[in-house]
């Protein structure tokens, strides 16, 4: 499990992300890739990728896919452009035969907004004061592929947008016994009071999804957390990574 967490002061309001994820059961492959970017105009954005290949190969086009988005960003490529240009390559390189779920979410400070891009049907969780709903992705699934979705909402208190890849999305399924994130979250939500932080959300959600999954994630899990809280902190900035070694596989 990988977990990353930043704040970022704005006025009288921070920005807390989290990202904490695991890999599919008996897997030394990572097909997931989740990331964050300072935005030059002020900000952070967190990319997220899966690739739809095997093996290394999803690995590859994964990181590559990720990479790229976050260059372009960093150059100040609004988002969903800076998707494009990638999927564009990534579907000229390899002839179309590859497939590349990305997902982003900025807090963008230059319109004080929270921007959300994708190019997947895989729902964002929204939450707000006492409104928590899905965010549906109403898009042809093949023309999205390649053109993905921009959605933006502007920047308030107490607002947590939550991204997750299709593992956490399915766990449970094939078993009948699928999670429900408007009830799971709401409690959450309920019995904290707000104060739950992002990273708690993110590691409490990718609990219920390997839990789901009877202790092996049948896919890579990944959930991606954006808060908005009322400030603390005198302008600091904090990092945190927590990054597993795996034995070789054969060893084990």
């Amino acid at each position: 499990m990988k977990i990353f967490q930043e704040w970022f002061r704005i006025q009288a309001m921070e920005i807390h992300a989290a990202i904490s994820k695991v890999d599919r059961y008996s897997s030394s492959q990572q097909g997931n890739k989740a990331e964050i970017i300072e935005r030059p105009n002020g900000g952070i954005s967190i990319v997220m990728a899966e690739g739809k290949l095997s093996g290394k190969r999803s690995q590859a086009v994964t990181m590559k896919a990720t990479h790229d988005v976050l260059n372009l960003i960093s150059e100040g490529v609004h988002d969903g452009a800076a998707a494009r240009v990638v999927l564009s390559r990534i579907k000229n390189e390899h002839h179309e035969k590859a497939n590349v779920a990305i997902s982003i979410l900025s807090c963008d400070l230059d319109t004080k907004t929270i921007v959300i891009t994708k190019n997947n049907l895989i729902p964002i969780l929204i939450c707000n004061q006492d409104d928590n709903r899905f965010l549906p992705i109403d898009s042809d699934p093949e023309s999205l592929k390649y053109d993905p979705s921009v959605y933006q909402f502007e920047l308030e208190l107490g607002q947590i947008f939550v991204l997750f890849s299709e593992g956490i999305f399915n766990a449970g399924r094939q078993d009948d016994n699928p999670i429900d994130f408007l009830l799971t979250i709401g409690s959450l939500v309920e019995e904290s009071d707000q104060q739950t932080s992002a990273q708690e959300f993110a590691d409490f959600l990718l609990k219920q999804a390997i839990s789901h999954d009877s202790g092996r994630p049948k896919d890579d899990m990944t959930v991606v957390v954006l808060k908005t809280s009322p400030a603390t902190q005198r302008e600091i900035r904090r990092e945190y990574v927590c990054f597993p070694i795996k034995k070789n596989l054969k060893e084990m």
